[in-house]
This record gives structure tokens, sequence and C-alpha cells, in this order.
């Protein structure tokens, strides 16, 4: 699922190059920046590349080439909304990059895959709920967090799965027989992890997690 240490052809950092820089640069510009002025939400900006940096380091490899590891995406989506999560994310793969000893030509292939797409299924969830499911804020932490946390890791896990299958001689019904397992379980640790750091954060530092709304999911009935 890691991407970042494998051969690709050169159209495929081409394309994911063409891709990332205008969507990273729409991000950057969108990002609440000013909101970064007061100490929490920056504490929690700094805190969260931080730890989603030491969980990407924190890998398995199975069948010799097959790395994996949890992605984050999820806990920094809820807690600094998508735009600024984006950036984060192209932090987190660079640094991860150089801690890996990584291509660098495929930080874009990596961002795109296992970033920008969880972080695009989160945000989607979130909107999704917004509009179809009451404002109860157990369906954010259950069907938000939890689950949109679950189903981010499986989808980015999968796309990455599709991009090795093309990029080299594995085959997509082999790669999706051999390795879509660990997207399973992969999927129910990422859940778990991202609801209860969300969980704490809502209960005791709701101003910590940007996409809560407490006038929303706390008015009174």
């Amino acid at each position: 699922m890691d991407l970042i240490a494998i051969d690709l052809a050169t159209p495929w950092l081409v394309a994911a190059w063409a891709l990332t820089l205008p969507l990273l640069a729409y991000a950057a510009w969108v990002a609440p920046w000013s909101r970064l002025g007061g100490c929490s939400l920056t504490r929690v900006w700094h805190g969260g590349i931080v730890v989603v940096i030491a969980l990407w380091s924190i890998q398995a490899t199975v069948s010799g080439n097959f790395t994996f590891h949890l992605l984050g995406m999820a806990g920094l989506t809820l807690a600094l909304g998508a735009p600024l999560a984006l950036v984060s994310a192209a932090i987190v793969v660079a640094v991860h990059c150089g801690i890996q000893g990584g291509a660098w030509a495929n930080v874009a292939v990596v961002w795109l895959t296992l970033c920008a797409t969880a972080i695009a299924v989160n945000a989607l969830i979130l909107r999704l709920t917004h509009r179809f499911l009451p404002p109860n804020i157990f369906v954010y932490l259950f069907v938000v967090a939890f689950f949109g946390a679950a189903l981010s890791l499986i989808v980015a896990g999968a796309v990455a799965l599709l991009v090795l299958a093309g990029a080299t001689e594995l085959t997509v019904s082999r790669a999706f027989g051999q390795y879509a397992p660990y997207l399973l379980q992969l999927g129910f640790g990422e859940a778990m992890l991202t609801g209860m750091l969300i969980t704490i954060g809502v209960v005791y530092r709701p101003q910590w997690v940007s996409t809560f709304d407490d006038t929303r999911y706390l008015k009174p009935r």
C-alpha cells in the first residue's frame, strides 16, 4: 500500500504531479490560516502532523514488498478541516519520504492515493450526514469518526492497490485477493484510533475539533 519506494513509470509520475500541484495549491489557498493565529488550533495542527508522522513510521511488511500502516487522515480532516488536512498530509508525506529514504518523485502518487483520497472520503461522509441524517452527536461520532475513518482507509488502500497493480507486474486480482483482507483489518484499527481520539476531543476539548459544531450537535431539542 505504501508506494513511496516503488519504481513507477514516468507517465504515472507526471500524471500524479499534474493533479497534485493544483489541488494542493487550491487547498493552501482556501485553508483557514487566519484561525491558526490562536494557540489552541496551532497546537492541534502541529501535534496532528507529528502524531501522523509517527503513525506512518509504525509499519509492517508482508510478502516481501507490501508495506502497510494506519493513515490518520480522517483524524486530521475532522480536527482541521479538509483544506488544512490536505496541506498537513503533504508535510507528512514529505517527512515520511525523508525518513524512509523513498523516491521523492513518488511523493505526489502517495499524497493522491493515501492522503487526498482518504480525506475526500471522510469529508464526503461528513457532508452526507449533514444533509441526510439528524444533527445528533452520536451520528458524528459513530458514522463520521468511526465508520468514516474505516471507509476512508479502505478506499484509499484500494486506490493504492490499483496503482500498484497498474504500475507493476502485479495483477489486480492477485493484489486484491492477497492484500485486501489487510485493508479490512487496518480499517478497523483506523476506526478505533480515530473514533477514540475524536470522542475524547469532543468531550474535553471541542474547540480542537474544527468540524464539530456545538450549535448543531448539542442544541436543545
